[in-house]
């Protein structure tokens, strides 16, 4: 048997060797790191890389990798998760493949660095929700199908409904947008690749400003919420000018007060939307069996038929009090016209319109 002394010799040998074995191991895991975090070339060649929306930071590693901006992926890895920068931002920014890995995550985790190209969009007021959607279609990398497919997406509807109080369930009566009537016609400045949430996000954060002038008011109205927008978007949709608004607004409250049809060829302008062209085929086609011809059903269509601005909705909530209860608009000049009575009503029907 081997003496306690060759034992404990072996048994120093092995350590010895196990300690050497990790050093060597330690000081070839340090030189592999620290070479991976070297420049990949040492000639100077400017490039404009990009981070696209949803990129993880494992993608846009292994982007760098492919285009050869970093010499090693997992050591790139190790190093954003040791130095907790593994938050990177959309966008185009400027690099160097004689960067080193340092110097390349540093500029990607900094917003500051991020370049990404925008676009102004001007969202008319009236407009229709599938109109906003070609116009936003028109500048950005969405496609209209896109804009309108999650306007109408009940899932993400629901989330905005819990995050903005002037959305309640009764936008889902809306036959061909859930959020007509509520996206707020401005000129936005939106980034040329976004997304749907982004977008929608920012005509409803603007449509929030406008509501919240307004609080007491939506607080203090016979009607609700939902019936507000819509009286707006008719308000908007028949008149022209703040005065005019009034005035239509004014004569929408008197005549669902009396109980009387409103009568509104807008709304049927709505009904037919597709088929719709001129005021000519809303006129023409008052008949048209829909929730939204007010013409065939009583009250307030079912939902808006455009989306409305400030002064329609200010219209909504203080309409100017008058004993009118018809009014017409002249095709050819825009000048509206108020009458109390029917017979008014026909005298400038024929003087307006049919000479």
């Amino acid at each position: 048997m081997a003496s306690k002394k060759s034992k404990w010799r072996i048994v120093g040998f092995v350590f010895k060797l196990l300690l050497a074995l990790f050093i060597v191991a330690a000081g070839y895991g340090y030189y592999v790191y620290d070479t991976g975090l070297k420049p990949s070339t040492p000639y100077s060649t400017p490039v404009s890389f990009a981070v696209e929306e949803n990129m993880t930071a494992d993608d846009v590693v292994a982007k760098l990798y492919r285009e050869k901006l970093i010499s090693n992926e997992l050591v790139t890895k190790i190093y954003m998760r040791l130095h907790k920068k593994t938050n990177m931002y959309v966008g185009n920014f400027s690099l160097d493949a004689n960067m080193s890995t340092q110097e390349i995550i540093n500029i990607l985790t900094n917003e500051e660095n991020a370049f990404r190209e925008t676009c102004e969009v001007t969202l008319i007021d009236g407009y229709w929700a599938k109109d906003m959607a070609n116009a936003i279609a028109d500048q950005t990398n969405l496609t209209a199908n896109q804009i309108m497919n999650k306007w109408n997406d009940v899932e993400y509807v629901d989330k905005l409904i819990q995050e903005y109080p002037f959305l309640t369930e009764d936008i889902y009566k809306s036959e061909h947008c859930y959020l007509e009537g509520f996206l707020y016609p401005d000129t936005y400045q939106f980034y040329v690749n976004t997304t749907v949430e982004q977008v929608t996000e920012k005509l409803l954060d603007r449509q929030l400003e406008v509501y919240n002038k307004y609080a007491s008011s939506f607080r203090n109205s016979s009607l609700s919420i939902y019936e507000i927008y819509t009286l707006s978007s008719m308000n908007l949709f028949e008149g022209k000018t703040a005065e005019d608004m009034g005035l239509v607004s004014g004569v929408f409250y008197n005549r669902l007060d009396q109980g009387m049809y409103l009568g509104s060829s807008v709304t049927v302008c709505y009904a037919l939307y597709d088929d719709y062209h001129t005021w000519q085929d809303c006129e023409n086609n008052i008949s048209i069996v829909s929730d939204y011809n007010t013409y065939r059903n009583l009250g307030l269509p079912v939902g808006p038929i455009c989306n409305g601005n400030e002064i329609s909705l200010n219209a909504a909530l203080n309409p100017t009090k008058t004993d009118y209860m018809y009014f017409i608009s002249d095709p050819n000049t825009g000048k509206m016209y108020f009458a109390k009575t029917l017979e008014e009503h026909q005298q400038n029907i024929d003087k307006y319109l049919n000479n």
